[in-house]
């Protein structure tokens, strides 16, 4: 009877070319624009040009250092590297990029087809999370290691037999998981030790099931390897915690607009209340419902920051929700299950869709404002400034690390690199830069309510910049007549909200 249902609900509810279009509909927001809206989109773009350029006779060979090593962080790293040589670093970082959102839905088709036998109106409201506040945040490694773990869950779900070439398998698939992301790694250990605690039937049989686990635990041997070299700075728990473990859930689909990323939010989970309603003796699938399970309980459990990484909890929410909504069984009745099919299809196309609209028309203003790069020095140390922080600070955007461009298009150093001690494999090379200059040195807190920028930091800033030798400072936020004015330094270029200050006896490299 089920195998029936299934096969009238896709046949009638769910076209075979359906799951395609949503796949392709899912790499739109990244392939239609020049400058992704993703927030640390510039900063991973920078480091790849770093990767690429460096020992290539550039003025980045001053101001940065690589040292390759296998950590668990290098999810579109090692990809773009290798299709930078053909596609130049830009376009090859927007092409790996544009692939991890269609990853993650078809890991979501696939893990639904292993467990449940069929694509479900659950894993269709699932898929909205491919656009999650990790992906517009710009977690690309993290957000790919998802997919990979996705990918490989929905092959242990399936497999029903082990033997030697399974389980080599499995161990290379977590290795690859464990080097996009670590987290990716934790991820996939919740998702397998759910499905095998569920078929638990006694002592004997836990013992066995562990031990066909146990390859995938293959990555403990260079997560020790690698955290032997941290510096021990390895977990921190945000303030008011309970409130921040709450706002992980609500906030799970941040980044576009709050009445919008909350509409979507609240249609999920209604329309995942009502599945649960409808189907068979409003049952869950164990093997999900365990592994979603055990990811809420680790989202409450974890540090804000783990090995170093910040927001291990706010990363991992939105999937416990998603494997979660996967759970629930089809409904016995083929309408309902087509309902929502309909439900969940007609709500990730108006995510994807909003996102490539957002981000289409926002690429359109940072192209224009991105054409200062043309008159920074190649090679000379830019100082940005970002004076745009708003005091309700929902939408994400990358304004505050358009600094990085100026490594990409100008390889100049700038202040906006993230440093994570221990995870980096490129970092800075001058000490004195090491421990200031880098991702937050750029911002200038708001005074809130009225939202205007504290002029006496960013003057301070400026002072400081100028004293740190940064040839050109670029302020963002503020029109040329309200910037402090910093002796030494002239007005090379300003339009709109975007001041270009140039040392007067600064002579390119």
């Amino acid at each position: 009877h089920r195998e029936g249902g299934g096969m009238t609900t896709r046949k009638k509810g769910f076209p075979r070319a359906c799951p395609a279009l949503l796949v392709l509909l899912a790499a739109v927001p990244m392939l239609i624009v020049t400058v992704p809206g993703a927030s640390d989109y510039p900063n991973h773009l920078a480091r790849h040009h770093i990767f690429a350029a460096i020992g290539q006779g550039t003025a980045l060979d001053r101001y940065f250092i690589v040292d390759w090593r296998w950590v668990g962080n290098l999810g579109v790293d090692l990809p773009v590297l290798a299709l930078s040589s053909w596609l130049g670093v830009e376009s090859a970082t927007r092409v790996v990029s544009a692939l991890i959102a269609p990853l993650t839905v078809v890991g979501i088709l696939l893990l639904s087809r292993s467990a449940h036998g069929r694509v479900t109106g659950g894993a269709m409201l699932a898929m909205p999370f491919a656009f999650a506040q990790p992906f517009l945040f710009g977690f690309l490694n993290y957000c790919l290691s998802v997919a990979l773990a996705l990918l490989v869950a929905a092959a242990w779900y399936a497999n029903r037999r082990a033997s030697l070439y399974t389980s080599l398998a499995f161990g290379l698939g977590a290795i690859a998981v464990w080097t996009a992301h670590i987290m990716g790694w934790a991820i996939l250990l919740l998702l397998v030790a759910g499905a095998e605690l569920a078929m638990v039937r006694n002592w004997r049989d836990l013992v066995h099931r562990a031990l066909r686990a146990a390859p995938l635990i293959l990555p403990l041997v260079p997560l020790l390897v690698w955290r032997a070299e941290g510096d021990g700075r390895l977990f921190w728990y945000a303030p008011h915690l309970p409130q921040a473990k709450a706002m992980n859930f609500v906030t799970a689909l941040k980044g576009l607009s709050m009445p919008f990323d909350l509409a979507i939010t609240a249609s999920i989970c209604l329309g995942a209340l009502l599945a649960f309603l409808w189907a068979s003796g409003r049952r869950l699938e164990p093997r999900l419902a365990a592994g979603g399970g055990l990811q809420l309980f680790a989202t409450l459990l974890l540090p804000t920051t783990v090995l170093g990484s910040w927001g291990a909890d706010l990363r991992l929410a939105p999937v416990a929700m998603m494997v979660m909504v996967m759970a629930i069984r089809p409904a016995e009745r083929p309408e309902r299950e087509r309902l929502m099919i309909m439900l969940g299809a007609s709500l990730f196309v108006l995510r994807a869709g909003w996102t490539s609209v957002h981000w289409w028309q926002a690429d359109r203003v940072l192209q224009k404002r991105l054409v200062l790069l043309d008159e920074v020095p190649r090679g000379s140390r830019l100082g940005f400034l970002s004076a745009e922080a708003e005091c309700d600070n929902w939408t994400l955007t990358p304004n505050r690390k358009l600094g990085a461009y100026a490594i990409t298009r100008r390889d100049a150093f700038s202040n906006t690199l993230f440093q994570i001690p221990g995870s980096d494999v490129a970092t800075i090379r001058k000490p004195s830069d090491r421990a200031r200059w880098f991702d937050g040195s750029q911002d200038i807190p708001v005074r809130c309510p009225e939202g205007a920028p504290d002029r006496l930091v960013l003057g301070e800033r400026m002072r400081s910049m100028a004293q740190a030798d940064f040839n050109a400072l670029w302020i963002a936020g503020l029109d040329a007549k309200s910037i402090p004015r910093l002796p030494g330094y002239a007005i090379a270029y300003s339009r709109g909200i975007d001041t270009l200050l140039i040392k007067q006896a600064f002579e390119p490299p």
